[in-house]
């Protein structure tokens, strides 16, 4: 598929409500309750000192994901940020660059690697995770839009956008990679979203195609707010925390099935 055609194809989804849009303001409660539970934060204690590597959204870089890393380093995880400064856009040089960064961290630990990818950057997890299964653990994205190849629709203002703080973008030959972000990860794979997400529309950041090692996990929050949200940071360190090759779906049990929910595949 053409490029251009393809850009178009992704800037044409439809758009959050302005109701949802303009409850991303949240982000400002998220980060005080963030601060304000820093300290039960800091008890909890269940990683394995594996490698996670954390990857930013579209125009953010590591500072971005700072809170979570710090989160999941203080839980046990061996974080690291992606190290491939502001996230612009689907580079295909920029994701060779993440991961050769993935595998160098593979090599130096002895151990496979976890990816967590906030919104745009959950699209070079989920490439990663399904061009390198032997060095990939398990990936989690967090109102990633990894089904934009596939939509449809009447305008394209998005599109103009990403032209704009982009340049070159619409020739990158990562535009024509969109089955390895689409389809279902070979690895274990926890696409957590929001309904209430008002920058991405949560349709399209759930996997369709569910198999025995994925799940789709809603969550309460905005966008913006993802890597400071504390049902968010409570749900990765859980899901990394299972042990290699006994992954189980979230328990939504007891008062977790107040705060979390979950989503079937959808056709």
């Amino acid at each position: 598929m053409n490029n251009k055609n393809n850009l178009e194809r992704v800037a044409s989804v439809s758009a959050p409500s302005i109701f949802n849009t303009a409850k991303e303001l949240r982000v400002i409660f998220e980060m005080l309750a963030l601060a304000s539970f820093r300290s039960r934060l800091d008890s909890i204690k269940c990683g394995d000192g594996h490698p996670v590597v954390v990857a930013p959204s579209f125009m953010t870089g590591d500072g971005g994901t700072a809170a979570l890393r710090t989160f999941l380093r203080r839980s046990g995880f061996a974080a690291y940020g992606w190290e491939q400064g502001r996230n612009t856009g689907l580079r295909e040089q920029v994701y060779l660059n993440f991961e050769r960064h993935i595998k160098d961290l593979a090599a130096r630990y002895g151990k496979k690697v976890s990816v967590v990818g906030w919104s745009l950057g959950g699209v070079y997890a989920r490439t990663a995770a399904n061009k390198n299964p032997d060095h990939i653990r398990q990936v989690i994205t967090l109102g990633s839009p990894i089904h934009i190849p596939d939509m449809s629709g009447v305008t394209g203002p998005v599109l103009k956008l990403y032209e704009m703080l982009n340049p070159g973008a619409m020739t990158d030959p990562m535009l024509e990679w969109g089955d390895c972000w689409r389809d279902t990860p070979k690895v274990p794979s926890t696409a957590i979203y929001s309904e209430g997400d008002g920058i991405v529309d949560w349709n399209l950041c759930v996997d369709k195609d569910l198999a025995a090692h994925t799940e789709n996990l809603r969550v309460p929050g905005s966008h913006v707010g993802l890597t400071h949200n504390l049902a968010v940071m409570y749900a990765v360190a859980e899901r990394l925390a299972q042990r290699e090759g006994h992954w189980r779906p979230f328990d939504l049990s007891g008062l977790r099935g107040r705060v979390y929910g979950r989503t079937p595949a959808i056709a």
